[in-house]
């Protein structure tokens, strides 16, 4: 072997060495990256556990605020079943009309007319729909059970002054169309 075979193959071999420490460079480079990766991956684990006493604490707080309301929905009706229960008690201690005086017999009461059963509807309706002090306006003294009425109707809801109409047909309500008097005021 001749001096300029040994040069480039110690030429070669030292290419060859600079070529992989510069790889195993590289690849140590990556490793360190790599170990970035399984701390993050251990912060993700904390995060997790955290998330997961956050929403444990959060389900608590929600529980808490549903049993409050349940305890007082619990209280609002023992309050509405002893106002219920005075009524029944104030119903029920007064006294008859056969009981109070002489027992006069009393004609049997004749079938009430097709209209006093219409403003019972109405006025019965518009209670349940919560409005009082109720004035009907259109006269029910000639009304036929075969048609529909179209009464109107003055009423207040919240102190709140309301007219309008209540439709009624074969002796259900039907419609009822009321308005306040705050839109049409100017």
């Amino acid at each position: 072997m001749s001096v300029l075979q040994f040069s480039l193959f110690f030429l070669a071999l030292l290419v060859g060495y600079v070529l992989l420490h510069l790889r195993l460079v590289r690849f140590e480079e990556h490793l360190q990256k790599l170990t970035g990766i399984r701390s993050i991956d251990d912060r993700l684990r904390g995060l997790d556990d955290r998330m997961r006493l956050l929403v444990e604490a959060l389900e608590k707080v929600q529980l808490e605020r549903i049993e409050r309301r349940l305890d007082r929905l619990h209280d609002d009706l023992e309050d509405l079943r002893e106002a219920t229960g005075e009524v029944r008690s104030a119903v029920v201690q007064i006294p008859s009309p056969a009981a109070a005086g002489a027992a006069v017999a009393l004609p049997a009461p004749a079938a009430a007319p097709y209209g006093a059963r219409v403003a019972a509807l109405v006025e019965g309706r518009l209670l349940q729909l919560g409005y009082g002090n109720l004035q009907i306006l259109t006269d029910l003294s000639e009304v036929a059970a075969d048609r529909e009425v179209e009464v109107q109707v003055e009423c207040e809801r919240n102190r709140m002054p309301a007219k309008g109409r209540v439709l009624v047909r074969n002796g259900s309500v039907r419609d009822v169309a009321l308005q306040t008097v705050a839109p049409m005021f100017p």
